[in-house]
């Protein structure tokens, strides 16, 4: 697949959006939240599934409290204000907790869509540019405690920490307002896309596969995702993410 070619800018500024500037006055509550969690997991999260972007699981570890639209019961209960903000923003189609380990560098890669803001709220931030940052189409970043990092994901970006230290950060997606209409459509297709990426992870040879093949593997995850998705809106993840 190509890369993304839209006319965008690479990064957003957090104070042209009310929910960004929302978020960021909560950013002491959410610290102080997902510390907590951290701790009680003895500072492990869930190694990123797929090696793509990552060739080791242990380098990218996060945590959902919502994916693409289906709340994470379990994790939500434990975070209080990230509950009352998805609350609030049901614009907010995902959102989790990530750790970036120290030395870890993440592969150029790209979101499933172009219809989100990707979004990163520093947390625990170990340094800055050159040693750790975050790049979008060239242009690098450093991120900040405290303060929004927001990009289109479907833009090629990449990752890096070679400090000593762990990076922190809350991310969420929010789904752009021309999009608005097609939330559900949106999120059913990018959910059979990770469905379908997670697959070619556990099945060798999968990936390179026939396209039709892959098609009709899409299509199985999507019928599925839809038969599920009114029990799922209401009552969460079927499968544990915690």
């Amino acid at each position: 697949m190509p890369p993304y070619s839209g006319d965008e800018p690479n990064y957003f500024d957090e104070n042209e959006y009310d929910w960004a500037r929302d978020i960021a006055a909560q950013k002491e509550q959410i610290k102080k939240e997902l510390l907590a969690i951290l701790k009680e997991r003895d500072g492990k999260l869930i190694p990123y599934y797929s090696d793509a972007v990552s060739t080791d699981g242990s380098q990218w570890a996060t945590l959902g409290f919502k994916t693409w639209g289906i709340d994470v019961p379990f994790n939500l209960n434990k975070a209080p204000s990230i509950k009352n903000i998805l609350d609030k923003y049901p614009q907010i189609l995902s959102a989790s907790f990530n750790i970036l380990k120290a030395g870890a560098d993440l592969s150029r890669h790209s979101g499933d869509t172009n219809a989100i803001f990707r979004c990163h709220l520093g947390i625990d931030i170990p340094g800055e540019l050159p040693e750790i940052g975050f790049e979008v189409n060239g242009e690098q970043k450093s991120w900040k405690e405290g303060e929004i990092l927001i990009f289109l994901d479907a833009k090629e970006h990449l990752g890096w920490n070679h400090t000593n230290g762990d990076r922190l950060i809350f991310l969420f997606d929010v789904l752009r307002e021309e999009f608005l209409e097609h939330e559900f459509e949106i999120c059913i297709n990018v959910r059979s896309f990770l469905l379908l990426q997670w697959l070619g992870g556990k099945i060798k040879g999968f990936l390179s596969a026939p396209k039709f093949i892959h098609r009709i593997v899409f299509w199985c995850f999507k019928f599925i995702l839809i038969l599920i998705h009114p029990y799922q809106s209401k009552r969460g993840v079927i499968i544990k993410h915690d």
